[in-house]
């Protein structure tokens, strides 16, 4: 079944409560890191959080536009960053920032872009080498990500001597029909700068589906006085016009100039290193293309691997502290005997000594291989427990991608070991080396993500183990007695709801990736994914015998 027409379920809701202290507590770490050794991984790691408090403050007050001492701290850190010069008056601005006011809960989204995209605030800066910008400049900064891309964007402004005001929106409404709606503070900023002949630039990551976030800032100028030449669309890519699916899109978005940060990224491992991302790290272990499992290519994380005899591999794991727990994560495993060793590396990306083997497949499957798979998830159910993990939003997405695919299917899920889960137990993740051990790769990036299931009960990843690996119900049961010797759980009486919950978002996941990637031979792959996966559902004979409790 083809996913155009369908409203597939795979992207979670990433928004979250944090306290308002915690969060300055966070800045203020990252500021006495930045003055102890002002180098520029710190100095961004303190930017990050200062962008990230800011956001949420202005989200808190709808008050983008008022300047508080977040506000000039998030600009000052993004001077010194682009500058290259340290921070001045660190201890002023932490003795300010120290007894500045914070909402006692702050909500937040994760900025996609920082954390599994690589996208660098440097890019935003460097954009400006494309545009000719006269004496005055107006920044605005669709939130979240855009309050720190806007303040990098002000700052490459002001080093060319131009005056810049900034302010942040967020825009509301549907999420294919946004409005943007100046407060009186900042419609009054906003004809200020008209007066003064300024350019606007408007900066966010995407343009993302619809392009309707760019578009009703830019609209909201044009209403205020704005001309419409002054006005530049600073984004993430450059969009196909003919691709957004917004009210009228393509013909608004033509209407305004587009400049793209893509190609300004700065942070790339070494001139030494070839690209494998995209798909391609498939070339590496897999003989023929005809074997190459699927992926949603242009949503994988940045890979490179370098050259020589000891090669090693290197994939985004994330900016600052969006990228710190799943290095800890990938540690942890490495440290248990189950991965290789992670190293950090600059601007977000960790690196590992390749392995010298080859991909596993089901084909692999075998006493050992259940023992080693079970050892594996019991690791997890000790070490990565998750106090905010559940299970209601897997359900409703489950029971969603099972009424879309028209399979009558119910599920129970029920919570009793909360965990980050690792998401990927597909045989491919595994590397069985040349000297017979068999490694896990890609253990920390996906159980805390943008995609289902986010933090839930470890019986996620046991499903996914007994689908991927095409278990027999006689092998799943072998696995669910290994599983529950190493861990006391038995997992048993839950699993069934679980592997239709799984099934059912990879099924979605594929179908929708297919659709994204049409043109490609990757959407031949996940079109015969998508329909394997509607095919376990379908038949209920294949997950009925699995889900009694194991046998002691």
């Amino acid at each position: 079944m083809s996913a155009r027409g369908l409203n597939l379920l795979v992207f979670r809701a990433g928004r979250r409560c944090v306290a308002g202290a915690e969060l300055r507590a966070g800045l203020l770490r990252s500021i006495a890191s930045a003055k102890l050794d002002p180098g520029s991984e710190n100095v961004l790691r303190a930017l990050l959080r200062a962008g990230e408090l800011e956001c949420g403050i202005a989200d808190a007050a709808e008050a983008g536009s008022a300047e508080s001492i977040f506000t000039i701290l998030t600009d000052a850190l993004a001077d010194a960053l682009l500058s290259n010069r340290p921070y001045p008056e660190f201890q002023k601005t932490i003795e300010a920032v120290s007894h500045a006011p914070v909402p006692e809960l702050q909500e937040l989204s994760r900025p996609e872009g920082f954390a599994y995209y690589a996208l660098h605030p440097v890019a935003y800066a460097r954009v400006l080498d494309k545009l000719a910008l006269g004496q005055h400049a107006f920044v605005i900064g669709i939130r979240s990500i855009g309050t720190t891309l806007s303040a990098m964007t002000a700052a490459a402004a002001r080093l060319r001597q131009v005056k810049v005001s900034r302010m942040t929106v967020r825009p509301g409404g549907h999420p294919y029909n946004r409005e943007t709606q100046f407060t009186p503070e900042q419609s009054l900023a906003v004809g200020d700068a008209i007066g003064r002949g300024a350019d606007f630039l408007i900066v966010d990551e995407g343009p993302g589906l619809s392009g309707s976030s760019f578009l009703s800032v830019a609209e909201a100028l044009e209403r205020a006085g704005a001309a419409r030449e002054r006005i530049t669309l600073i984004c993430g890519h450059q969009p196909s016009p003919e691709a957004l699916c917004g009210n009228d899109a393509a013909q608004r978005w033509r209407r305004y100039r587009t400049v793209s940060a893509a190609a300004q990224e700065p942070q790339r491992p070494g001139a030494a290193r070839v690209f494998v991302g995209a798909g391609e790290w498939r070339s590496l272990r897999f003989a023929s293309s005809s074997r190459w499992p699927a992926s949603w290519t242009n949503l994988e994380r940045l890979k490179y691997l370098s050259a020589g005899e000891r090669r090693r591999f290197f994939k985004f794991a994330g900016l600052g502290h969006y990228g710190d727990p799943v290095i800890e994560r990938e540690q942890a495993v490495a440290d248990a005997g189950f991965g290789p060793v992670p190293k950090r590396e600059s601007d977000g990306f960790v690196s590992y000594l390749w392995l010298e083997g080859h991909a596993a497949s089901a084909g692999d499957l075998s006493p050992q291989v259940l023992d080693r798979l079970a050892e594996y998830c019991a690791f997890r159910a000790r070490e990565f427990s998750a106090c905010n993990a559940g299970v209601g939003a897997v359900q409703e997405m489950a029971e969603h991608n099972l009424a879309q695919l028209g399979a009558n299917l119910s599920l129970s899920l029920k919570l009793e070991r909360p965990v980050i889960t690792d998401g990927r137990m597909q045989p491919h993740e595994w590397i069985i080396t040349a000297k017979g051990e068999m490694l896990k790769t890609d253990s920390g990036s996906h159980g805390d993500d943008h995609f289902f299931p986010g933090p839930t009960d470890i019986a996620w990843d046991l499903a996914g183990a007994i689908v991927e690996w095409r278990m027999e119900p006689r092998q799943a049961k072998e696995f669910l007695d290994c599983y529950y010797r190493a861990s006391g759980d038995d997992a048993g009486p839950r699993i069934e709801g679980f592997i239709r919950a799984y099934t059912a978002f990879r099924w979605a996941y594929c179908s929708m990736a297919a659709n994204a990637m049409r043109g490609t031979p990757d959407q031949a792959r996940l079109e015969a994914a998508a329909e394997c996966y509607a095919a376990i559902l379908q038949t209920s004979a294949a997950i009925e015998p699995i889900s009694a409790s194991v046998a002691r």
